[in-house]
């Protein structure tokens, strides 16, 4: 059985406020006064697998609410944290707009414009940002230092 669709967010959340609905995983459809943005979009289905990398995969143990077919269409940027398959999935690549900025790191913002078209990707280097402007609303995204995974012999993942 599906699970009923949630309501589409309003237009816009009143002033000084956000917005957000978890989508699952790392995506959120995020409104903030006239900006409308989507992180980290997965849209795998239930029993699908997502390429991590270096020959690792992910299974998807849920649906995502709401499919990318539900998500509005007045979408201002995407903002990805990086490019595996559990955050920027083979449904997002085929269904979003080539034209729709992207804000992520510069070797995705590359493999993103070279080899699948997205032409507005743009690559933050760490403590570079970046300001996305829609009427008067605002927002300033920093490209912050990360690390995917615990540091080898830090005592978290034990063998």
């Amino acid at each position: 059985m599906t699970p009923p669709t949630p309501p589409a967010p309003p237009s816009s959340p009143p002033d000084g406020a956000a917005e957000f609905l978890f989508v699952g995983n790392a995506t959120l459809l995020i409104r903030y006064g006239r900006l409308t943005l989507l992180t980290d979009p997965n849209f795998l289905h239930r029993g699908q697998y997502a390429y991590l990398g270096k020959g690792l995969m992910s299974r998807r143990l849920t649906e995502p609410a709401p499919a990318v077919s539900e998500i509005p269409s007045d979408l201002d940027a995407v903002v990805l944290s990086h490019l595996h398959g559990d955050h920027w999935d083979r449904v997002a690549r085929r269904r979003l707009d080539r034209s729709l900025p992207i804000i992520t790191t510069p070797h995705a913002s590359r493999r993103l414009q070279g080899i699948h078209g997205f032409s507005r990707a743009t690559g933050l280097p760490t403590w570079h940002d970046h300001v996305l402007v829609n009427d008067r609303s605002q927002v300033r995204i920093t490209a912050l230092p990360g690390r995917h995974a615990p540091a080898v012999g830090s005592g978290c993942c034990r063998r």
